[in-house]
Parts: C-alpha cells; structure tokens; sequence
C-alpha cells in the first residue's frame, strides 16, 4: 500500500485519518504496521458507527474514532503535537493545512491523495514537499499524486 511509504520507519507512529469515511488509509495501514496508533477522524455519525463496528469486529487495538471536524478537532488543545503523520483522501488541501500543522509532533507529516502535483513549497503552515508518487489508477479511473508534506526544519 503506497500509503505505508509516507510513514517513517520509526517506533511509536501515530496517524491521524482526517475524514475517514469508510476507514481509508486508516484501517487498512493499521493492518500492515499493526504497531501504529491511529485516530479515524470523522464528522457524519453514521460512518463512525461503521468504523467503530469494523474495528470492533477485527479486533484491532490502538484506534480511536472521534466524530468531530477537522477545525473543532484542532481547538481540542490535547491534540496539538500529538501525530506523527496526517492523512487524507477527499478533503481538500485548503480545508485541511491551516488546522493540521498545530496536530503534528515536530517533524510530522501531512499526505494528501491528489489528482496533479502540489505546486506551493514551501507550502502554507511551514511545511515543504518531501515526496510525490504518482500513479494510474486501475481501468482508467485517473491520474493520482500522493503527495508527502512534512515540516520544514526551524
């Protein structure tokens, strides 16, 4: 999973999956490094009823669902410095920056899932493109760049 080659190869790497939705990068990088904590992100109740029923049914340890927005999320001052990478799928890049960078631990990342390049480094919120996959998807479904955001060095 391409996912897995944002994530630093370091001990105690938490995630957190911003607008989860049916529990992707989330659930499936939980699977293949069962050592990450990870936070599933997600406002409509009835997708966190879905991820908790999931998670609950593969018995999988260390994942939190919160039911809460991005932006009220990152005003909860216990998760300010808290995450060692920040993902997301199908939210937009704007929507997400201005409230994720306050989350990450020093060093952290942001990765988005993108149809071209990122083209602002340095970007907003003091962060710098690290890397950028590409890939087509399967049967002609697009173009996608994943795009790995880490913050630049003081």
């Amino acid at each position: 999973m391409l996912y897995s080659q944002a994530l630093e190869k370091k001990t105690n790497v938490s995630l957190l999956d911003v607008g989860s939705g049916a529990g992707f990068p989330g659930l499936p990088l939980k699977i293949l490094v069962p050592e990450l904590r990870v936070t599933l992100l997600e406002p409509n109740e009835k997708k966190t009823s879905f991820l908790r029923h999931v998670i609950g049914t593969l018995d999988l340890k260390d994942v939190s669902v919160v039911s809460m927005s991005l932006r009220d999320f990152s005003r909860v001052t216990s998760g300010h410095g808290r995450f060692s990478c920040i993902t997301t799928r199908a939210v937009a890049v704007e929507e997400v920056l201005p409230f994720s960078a306050p989350l990450l631990e020093e060093g952290g990342r942001v990765v988005f899932c993108l149809t071209k390049t990122f083209d602002c480094d340095p970007g907003p919120q003091g962060l710098r493109v690290a890397r950028e996959f590409s890939y087509d998807l399967p049967h002609g479904f697009g173009h996608r760049v994943l795009t790995v955001l880490e913050q630049a060095a003081a």
